[in-house]
């Protein structure tokens, strides 16, 4: 191929496409939905807070691109199979899923229920298997499509603080990752996850105002880890988003892409 004749610009040009994002009611899912919508993409704005994916969805109008906003508790398989179906019912399509919904744990191993130890499995494992496979059964007959998970870094790493289960479900995020991308590889279909450090997005704020912990400890227990030396701010998890979502990574799948100021380099 002649690569004189191609225009680079057009490989991140999501025109025509619908991107479904679970926690798009703010941090990363928020951010990237307007990325998203920025190089073309109409959008389905899902989160439990409903209130919160309406306000996503009229930014994303507000750029003149298509947008509906749905309530989705992803803990439950009815809700995520309605979601689907609301997204394809209005937007004709599901061509980006994004699995941004999440949530936290801080409680001692030894400490932990087993119905806290589900509840995060729930969320973050089981939703998000189940999300790929509503959004796997638009695109399978299509033969086309991405799914972007959200892992972590404590997906790859022991993070102590209490973090078993958290760590558990985004080490399961990271096999189900590669598991769908050979799984679904003959459909055209890309399986990709992005694994943060700690970025600013209401989930971390939540952590800083636990009475539990002290923030400035926290955040220099955070930075000490990061060579970049500062936690992430939402908007820059839309370009390693943007390019995992377009045709500039064609031929990736199958990766955990970690976004982490160099955590995870050392």
């Amino acid at each position: 191929m002649d690569t004189a004749g191609v225009n680079f610009k057009e490989l991140f040009n999501l025109s025509g496409r619908v991107a479904l994002i679970t926690g798009a009611g703010a941090g990363f899912g928020e951010a990237i939905a307007l990325g998203l919508a920025q190089y073309g993409c109409d959008v389905a704005a899902a989160d439990l807070n409903f209130e919160a994916a309406q306000r996503t969805a009229a930014m994303v109008a507000a750029q003149g691109r298509r947008s509906t906003a749905i309530r989705v508790d992803v803990s439950k398989p009815e809700e995520i199979a309605a979601m689907a179906d609301a997204t394809v019912r209005e937007l004709g399509t599901i061509d980006i899923l994004v699995n941004s919904a999440g949530i936290s744990q801080h409680t001692p191993a030894l400490e932990v229920s087993v119905e806290g130890w589900d509840k995060v499995l729930d969320v973050n494992l089981r939703g998000t298997f189940l999300c790929c496979a509503a959004a796997g059964r638009v695109m399978v007959p299509k033969r086309k499509g991405v799914i972007i998970n959200f892992s972590s870094i404590a997906g790859v790493v022991g993070m102590g603080r209490g973090n078993n289960a958290y760590c558990a479900s985004k080490g399961g995020v990271n096999s189900l990752t590669k598991q769908l991308a050979v799984e679904w590889a003959s459909y055209g279909i890309r399986v990709n996850s992005i694994a943060p450090c700690q970025f600013r997005t209401p989930g971390l704020l939540e952590v800083m105002a636990d009475k539990q912990f002290d923030p400035e400890k926290l955040i220099q227990t955070w930075t000490s880890g990061i060579p970049l030396g500062r936690v992430g701010e939402p908007h820059e998890m839309v370009g390693p988003a943007l390019f995992l979502a377009s045709d500039a990574s064609a031929m990736v799948t199958g990766i955990v892409m970690p976004v982490d100021g160099g955590f995870l380099a050392h």
